[in-house]
Order: C-alpha cells, then sequence, then structure tokens
C-alpha cells in the first residue's frame, strides 16, 4: 500500500510541476495538500480546508508575482 501511495504522489508532484511550470512550488503545494489531510483526520473538516484554502491561495499569488517578475526583468 505504502508504495501505491508513494507512486501516487509522485505522480502527483509531476503533474502539479508542470503546471506551475516550477518544482519548489509543487512540492510546497503537496506538502500542503499531505499536511491538510492528515489534519482532516483529526481536527475540524471545515477549519482545515479553510486554513488550506487560504494557503494554496497564497502559494498561487506568490507564484504569480514570481512569473510576472521574471517575465518583466
Amino acid at each position: 500500500m505504502h508504495q501505491i501511495v508513494v507512486q501516487h504522489r509522485d505522480w502527483f508532484l509531476g503533474v502539479l510541476t508542470g503546471l506551475f511550470g516550477d518544482e519548489p512550488t509543487a512540492r510546497q503545494f503537496v506538502m500542503l495538500r499531505d499536511g491538510a489531510m492528515t489534519a482532516g483526520c483529526i481536527s475540524d473538516k471545515a477549519e482545515v480546508g479553510e486554513t488550506f484554502l487560504a494557503a494554496v491561495e497564497g502559494i498561487l499569488r506568490s507564484h504569480a508575482i514570481g512569473a510576472s517578475s521574471r517575465t518583466d526583468g
């Protein structure tokens, strides 16, 4: 079972790396998702969902600002 989870996680990281265009941002997203899944099992799911969405918005905002500054300069 562990190997299946690792394979899926590697695939998901690859998909996100392609979407974001860089691996560090994709790894941040995967780590947040992993943490949200774990927290959802032991904490209030609604609160975890809200926190996860706020963190994802921050990543997307940061990524957009970084991408904009790379194309502007």
